[in-house]
C-alpha cells in the first residue's frame, strides 16, 4: 500500500470538505447532501467526520479512496499534494497496477490492529475507523492481522513477527494442535489448541499449548470464555 503521511491526508480531507460545502455538495438541511450522507458515503459517522475536521481522529486511505471516487477528487492532490482538488486523476499503488494488468479484483482485505484493540469484546466500527487494511497478492478473504509480543511460540513465531488471522465461523471448525488466536477475557493469546471434554463428553475447554514448551506451560480455558477464535493462518517476519 502507498504510504501516506496521516496528517497531511487528514489536513487535505478538511480543504476538500469545506470546497464541498462551498460547492453546495454537502448541505445541511439537505438530507441527501448532509453531513450523514456524507459520512455513510465514506463508511463512517457524522460524529467521526467531525473528529476528522477538529484534527482529534484521521481520516483513513481507503475512506479517502472513496471520497475521490464519490466526489472525483484528484488523487494526486489527495495523497500526495500535487495538482488542484477537483478533476479524476487516480494513482494507484504499484501492486494495483498489477492487479488490474492481470484481470484481477484488487481489495485491501487485511484489517491491521493491536492487540489491545483485538482484545475488546468486538470488532466495532472504531476499530475498522482506526485501523488501516491491507492486501497480500494470493491471500483472499476478510482476515485480521496484529504482532506478536513475547517468545511463547519460538521458534515458530517470533517476537515482532506478524500474524495473519482467519476467524471461524463456528468453533467447531477448530482442529486440535493447528495454531489459533484465542481471544477471551480481553487478552489475546496465540497458541497451539487442543479440545478438551467434560464426562459427558461436552467439549468444555481448550488447552493452550506453547511451542517455547521449557518456559511455557500448557494452560486450560473454559470454552465459554472464549469470544473469537481465529485460525493463523500466514507468519510475515523481519518487517522491523
Amino acid at each position: 500500500m502507498q504510504k501516506v503521511n496521516r496528517q497531511e491526508l487528514n489536513r487535505r480531507f478538511t480543504e476538500v470538505f469545506q470546497l464541498l460545502v462551498e460547492k453546495e455538495e454537502i448541505v445541511k438541511s439537505d438530507r441527501s447532501k448532509s453531513k450523514t450522507a456524507f459520512a455513510q458515503k465514506l463508511g463512517t459517522k457524522g460524529h467521526i467526520i467531525d473528529l476528522y475536521l477538529q484534527g482529534k481522529r484521521q481520516i483513513t486511505y481507503e475512506q479517502a479512496k472513496l471520497l475521490c471516487s464519490f466526489y472525483k477528487i484528484n488523487e494526486a492532490f489527495m495523497f500526495q499534494g500535487v495538482g488542484k482538488p477537483f478533476g479524476v486523476q487516480r494513482i494507484p499503488d504499484s501492486e494495483e497496477k498489477l492487479a488490474m494488468a492481470l484481470g484481477i479484483n484488487f481489495s485491501p482485505n487485511i484489517l491491521f490492529t493491536n492487540v489491545e484493540a483485538f482484545a475488546s469484546n468486538t470488532i466495532g466500527v472504531d476499530l475498522l475507523e482506526e485501523n488501516e487494511r491491507f492486501h497480500i497478492p494470493g491471500v483472499n478473504g476478510d482476515l485480521v492481522a496484529f504482532n506478536i509480543n513475547g517468545d511463547s511460540m519460538s521458534p515458530t513465531i517470533l517476537a515482532g513477527d506478524m500474524v495473519i488471522c482467519k476467524p471461524l465461523e463456528d468453533h467447531h471448525e477448530m482442529v486440535d494442535n493447528e495454531i489459533y488466536a484465542v481471544v477471551a477475557n480481553q487478552s489475546v493469546w496465540v497458541k497451539r489448541v487442543q479440545k478438551c471434554f467434560d464426562r459427558y463428553h461436552k467439549w468444555s475447554h481448550l488447552k493452550l499449548i506453547s511451542d517455547n514448551h521449557i518456559e511455557f506451560d500448557p494452560f486450560i480455558i473454559e470454552i465459554e470464555e472464549v469470544t473469537k477464535l481465529l485460525k493463523v493462518t500466514r507468519r510475515l517476519t523481519g518487517l522491523n
